[in-house]
């Protein structure tokens, strides 16, 4: 989940997201005193500690005072105070309230270890939120214009917050995505571990009172797929509004679009960027590039990404005989992960279980397409034009059916022509600066209604 300071998880974007020397875009709304809950916030690493950073530097950057509510986690809290100190004036406008975690109870030790770790990280989760609002009510936050929660971007885990006086928004958050049970095929013994998460925290934990209470009386959920706003309206809220979680920096957009000949001198490339885990489907998307390869002889495959089926995967891949034609690279520092985005033909996606997958907007950013699986939420938030949707249909034959996309995809120079200058013109809808607006026009309404 974490890398050293200088890098980034595979996929994700640190180093670009925090480099800054263009001036700060003046605020169009009036300056407000924003409590920001992120439990997971670390301006040198990816993923959830990411953006939960990127919210509070691109809110500060907006005009508004940001009291930054996290944890100590890894060095964070050095890697923030350095951010900060870099950031200037803009800087000054982060208040960082750094609280502990409660200490790990001694009944989690008895657990089996698929659970321990969840229930651990849970349990940690649930007790910090109450001592960040302790907290927040003794350092007069209670104060403040609103509170915005976001990190966890879990709707389970609800949030303790909503109890502090201002009003409450809550998200973008997932969580109510489950792997399809039609597919579990590709999941292998990680099947029984998906189960034991729906029914437990899905299912279980969504039913708990913080989580009912946060659902109910915030002034605003923000979910950032269908199957979590679904869950939002079974436990109560009639208005979940679906916003992306994810964001780039504005630096990551390619632009003006790819020039040159029509195929660089390499051979056509697929990628396929995530951590190597049953969700993620990695043994889905090798056996989908063993049929391409079939037919596209020279069409290479990198893997960008670790995890624990590494060995597995690379065991398959000579026995499906693509050891000249399928590369490994592991997790690379974020400039290498740049450079393979920019020298792929197309991203292939084929994660069963994800709240959206940040690798489909870095790769749409730099004007790459992709070809990914019809569900959650890339299939809510999949660029028009720039992207080749496979509908989960049987799980025998979409091996079959990604290749022919893939295939389809590497023969249509056009088509990716098109995606060069439509895949960044989408994805500037999404750069943490346009997120920052967005949050703005809905705080006004919030404060307005109220």
């Amino acid at each position: 989940m974490t890398a050293p300071t200088g890098e980034a998880p595979t996929g994700q974007a640190p180093d670009v997201r925090h480099r800054h020397d263009v001036p700060s875009p003046a605020p169009t709304a009036r300056a407000l005193r924003i409590v920001l809950a992120s439990y997971a916030c670390d301006p040198s690493r990816g993923t959830e500690p990411g953006m939960g950073w990127a919210w509070a530097e691109a809110l500060a950057r907006r005009g508004h005072t940001v009291e930054l509510l996290t944890r100590p986690h890894g060095g964070n809290t050095e890697h923030i105070g350095r951010r900060i100190e870099a950031l200037g004036p803009v800087g000054r406008r982060i208040r960082t309230h750094v609280v502990p975690a409660p200490p790990r109870p001694w009944w989690v030790r008895l657990l089996p270890g698929f659970l321990r770790g969840q229930v651990l990280e849970f349990v940690h989760y649930d007790g910090w939120q109450r001592r960040a609002l302790e907290h927040a009510r003794g350092h007069g936050l209670g104060c403040a214009d609103l509170v915005h929660h976001v990190s966890y971007g879990s709707l389970v885990g609800g949030s303790a917050l909503r109890r502090l006086g201002p009003p409450l928004v809550f998200g973008p958050v997932g969580g109510g995505q489950t792997a399809p049970r039609s597919h579990r095929r590709w999941l292998g013994p990680a099947y029984v571990q998906e189960l034991v998460r729906e029914l437990l925290w899905v299912r279980g934990m969504s039913l708990r009172p913080t989580c009912r209470a946060t659902v109910r009386e915030a002034a605003l959920v923000l979910t950032t797929n269908r199957d979590t706003a679904r869950r939002a309206r079974r436990l109560g809220r009639a208005d979940p509004r679906m916003v992306l979680s994810d964001g780039v920096p504005g630096e990551l957009l390619r632009e003006p679009a790819r020039e040159g000949p029509e195929r660089p001198d390499r051979p056509p490339t697929v990628l396929w960027v995530g951590r190597l885990t049953a969700i993620k489907a990695p043994e889905l998307a090798l056996r989908a590039f063993a049929l391409l390869s079939a037919r596209v002889p020279d069409a290479r495959f990198v893997v960008l990404g670790d995890g624990p089926l590494r060995a597995d995967l690379e065991r398959l891949t000579v026995r499906l005989g693509l050891t000249g034609s399928v590369s490994f690279r592991g997790r690379l520092p974020w400039r290498d992960t740049l450079a393979a985005y920019d020298d792929a033909d197309v991203l292939l996606f084929t994660s069963l279980r994800d709240s959206f997958g940040v690798q489909n907007l870095e790769a749409w950013a730099r004007g790459l397409p992709v070809v990914h699986l019809d569900h959650q939420g890339v299939g809510d938030f999949s660029a028009p034009g720039c992207s080749a949707p496979v509908p989960l249909g049987d799980p025998a034959d979409l091996p079959g059916r990604l290749a022919d996309a893939l295939a389809g995809m590497l023969a249509d120079e056009e088509a990716r022509r098109r995606t060069a200058e439509a895949g960044p013109r989408w994805a500037r809808q999404h750069t943490w600066a346009a997120k920052a607006e967005f949050a703005e026009r809905l705080y006004e309404a919030v404060l307005n209604r109220r």
